[in-house]
């Protein structure tokens, strides 16, 4: 299946999705923030990205601009809680900075597994990036 990096400072929520991710058989990598997200992305090269949008240090909306910068065919999943932040208008700006999807926390596993499989087929721009970095 995939290689999927998960994004988020929740230590929590990241540990449900790494759970719910493996048991539909992906591999996932976590990371904390936009900034420790963008090493791993470099280093793991991962098929898809789940990001936070609000988050301490680098947060998603920037980190899926620098995401598309550097692989604009890997698709990235945005989330996030709405909140007193205006998550869901976060959540907009996502998708006119290229994310495939977005999610609004909390999260539902077949809503999870859902976008995760949608964004991973090829006609909705699906990418291995780890076969065309070969």
């Amino acid at each position: 299946m995939a290689l999927i990096l998960v994004i988020d400072d929740e230590q929590m929520l990241r540990r449900t999705l790494r759970a719910l991710l493996e048991r539909a058989g992906h591999t996932v990598v976590e990371a904390e923030d936009g900034d420790q997200g963008l090493a791993q992305f470099d280093v793991q090269m991962p098929d898809l990205v789940l990001t936070d949008i609000i988050m301490p240090n680098r947060e998603g909306v920037e980190t899926i601009g620098e995401l598309r910068r550097r692989a604009p065919q890997t698709p990235i999943i945005a989330m996030s809680g709405g909140g007193s932040r205006g998550g869901d208008l976060f959540l907009t700006l996502a998708e006119q900075l290229g994310a495939s999807a977005t999610l609004t926390k909390p999260i539902r596993q077949a809503e999870l597994i859902a976008a995760v499989d949608a964004a991973l087929q090829p006609a909705a721009g699906g990418y291995d990036a780890r076969a065309a970095a070969r």
